[in-house]
């Protein structure tokens, strides 16, 4: 926790912390129309716009093989044969060290009628600088799918195994895009620098599908499938619309959450959320709202009840200027006068006694002095105690002369003696 409290610290005094506002990222996003206006702020004129955008989260086969070779190119050091050496074990390739490699999987039973593919990438990569056993023990795996892209949660290396199978390691895939590269540098020597360079990444990709045609096959079955925005043929889909209402939102909260109250749970979160358009790389900053026709007209009817109570402020003053109120003499005298204690209250080490008088000392018979000055203050003084002596011989004085005690009569002397016959 220490650790994570330094770094919050140091995002916070560089300006980078963000707590509340959440990126949304995908593939693809696109605005669906233009912002439409659904309110204006009658007190300063700011309008309320909101704006419906289609994000694609789903990831192509052949955005996927570029990003195994911008990751590849992205390597100063390359792993060296020692420690790219496997082990064959049940006609599967299996590390020495336990962890799965990056490649293309398989799932080995059927989810939902259907076996699904994936792309699996080491999260930790094996260099001699680093101990991976102590920064990822469980040798994790980063996965992206054809319909979800890539996921935020990683898989460890021995639930893949379990689960899935490797179809082509990117090992093998990175080994034939250089074999098939340098063909066509060998075939265009007299060609311009340009147009190789065009044609690279278009004969790598052929190459893989002319080699690898049903992995690339089942990749762009389950892409094309799910280009839905509900669940079609056992794949979740990969197109969505979200809604951001932007420009002045704070005066119409109240409605925003009265419009959704009513909504899936998972559609009543109002999340300051941020975007960036794909094609003209705008950024915009919002609250999320669904797009649903319910929600949109609750919205409305919303917003008009807004309109007509603030219609008649454009123009007024937002605020107004009120002058001090006189001060209360009866609470300034309360504020500034000293608190009561137990001490001051009984007057026991307070110097002043507000006029009442205070007892002196008491004789060991009991007798009470004068009463002193008023503005004289005298101890306390207990009273001393009596010998237990002195008070029986006082109790006994004060009863008079002891009496005897009466015999108490027997049995026998009350029947008398026993007369002979």
């Amino acid at each position: 926790m220490a650790t994570l409290d330094d770094v919050v610290t140091d995002a916070k005094s560089t300006g980078e912390f963000e707590g509340s506002v959440e990126d949304i990222r995908a593939s693809r996003i696109t605005l669906k129309a233009r912002p439409k206006q659904i309110a204006i702020d009658t007190s300063c004129g700011a309008r309320t716009e909101l704006t419906s955008l289609i994000i694609d989260r789903g990831i192509s086969f052949n955005d996927m093989v570029g990003t195994i070779i911008d990751g590849d190119e992205r390597e100063e050091n390359k792993k060296s044969k020692d420690d790219t050496k496997d082990i064959m074990l049940n006609g599967e390739t299996i590390e020495e060290e336990g962890q799965c490699e990056s490649g293309f999987y398989i799932s080995r039973r059927k989810i939902a009628g259907r076996r699904l593919i994936m792309f699996a990438q080491r999260k930790v990569e094996k260099e001699d600088e680093i101990d991976r056993d102590f920064i990822d023990p469980l040798n994790l795996m980063v996965i992206s799918r054809p319909n979800t892209g890539k996921n935020p949660c990683e898989m460890a290396s021995q639930e893949m195994r379990y689960k899935y199978k490797m179809l082509v390691s990117s090992l093998d895939l990175l080994k034939h895009i250089q074999s098939a590269i340098g063909d066509v540098m060998s075939d265009a020597e007299g060609e311009e620098k340009s147009e190789i360079d065009t044609a690279q990444p278009r004969d790598a990709l052929s190459a893989i599908r002319s080699k690898w045609g049903t992995v690339a096959g089942r990749w762009d079955e389950a892409y094309d499938s799910s280009n839905f925005m509900d669940h079609n043929d056992g794949l979740a889909p990969r197109i969505s619309k979200i809604g951001l209402i932007t420009g002045a939102v704070l005066h119409i909260l109240p409605s925003l959450e009265k419009a959704v109250q009513f909504m899936p749970h998972n559609q009543r979160s109002l999340r300051v959320m941020r975007v960036e358009v794909s094609d003209s790389g705008q950024r915009i900053v919002g609250i999320k709202f669904p797009v649903t026709e319910e929600a949109i007209g609750r919205l409305m009817s919303g917003m008009r009840e807004v309109a007509n109570a603030r219609q008649d402020s454009l123009g007024s003053p937002s605020f107004i200027d009120e002058p001090f109120s006189p001060i209360d003499e009866k609470a300034k005298a309360w504020a500034t006068t000293e608190r009561k204690t137990m001490k001051s209250f009984f007057g026991a080490t307070s110097s002043k006694t507000h006029g009442k008088t205070n007892v002196s000392n008491i004789s060991s018979a009991g007798d009470i002095s004068k009463p002193a000055k008023c503005n004289q203050t005298m101890p306390f003084v207990s009273p001393p105690l009596k010998k237990t002596s002195e008070k029986k011989q006082q109790s006994i004085s004060s009863k008079g002369p002891a009496k005897k005690k009466a015999k108490t009569a027997s049995i026998s002397s009350f029947f008398g003696k026993k007369s002979s016959y």
